[in-house]
């Protein structure tokens, strides 16, 4: 299916992206440490770079974690029901959670259009500071629809995995 192939594409870019962006948050305070303690030579544009990797692990994380169903869940209640309701439950709620993602993707959007003006150090345009939260949440829209149609799957087919398709691992 061409849907699942694109997740897996973005699964690994994703996977790298947040890799590159923690290795070069990491570099940049062990070599402004370094610096400003064995040098006193501190770095002046440390705490932006700092600052855009933290927010792309944030945003881009939070996507990559809701395709890996890492985020929290509750389903104490879902958990006592029949298994094919179960599923079905699942669905349901995968699709009501897509409004709230896609209203997020469109405040994205807006937030870009609004950013004006230059980062103070890196002179960096200010939009590229919200730019991971746009791609966040558009990954985020993205994830979520490729799991309602996951989750209609195993609904429908009345087998799939062991686990009903909404469970993450470590579920309440």
């Amino acid at each position: 299916m061409l849907l699942e192939k694109m997740a897996k594409l973005a699964d690994a870019v994703l996977t790298w992206w947040i890799v590159g962006a923690l290795v070069v948050m990491v570099l940049t305070i062990l070599s402004d440490v370094f610096l400003r303690e064995a040098v006193s030579y501190p770095l002046t544009w440390n705490l932006e770079v700092a600052q855009y990797c933290l927010i792309n692990l944030t945003y881009v994380g939070a996507a990559l974690a809701y395709r890996l169903r890492a985020h929290i869940a509750i389903n104490i209640v879902t958990s006592r029901l029949p298994a094919h309701v179960e599923k079905w439950v699942d669905v349901f709620a995968r699709c009501l959670v897509l409004p709230f993602l896609a209203t997020l993707a469109y405040s994205g959007i807006q937030v870009l259009q609004k950013a004006k003006g230059v980062t103070p150090t890196l002179q960096l345009p200010i939009w590229v500071y919200y730019f991971p939260i746009f791609i966040g949440s558009v990954l985020l829209c993205f994830y979520g629809v490729v799991q309602v149609v996951e989750a209609v799957g195993v609904a429908r087919s009345g087998g799939g995995p062991a686990e009903p398709a909404g469970t993450p691992r470590g579920a309440v």
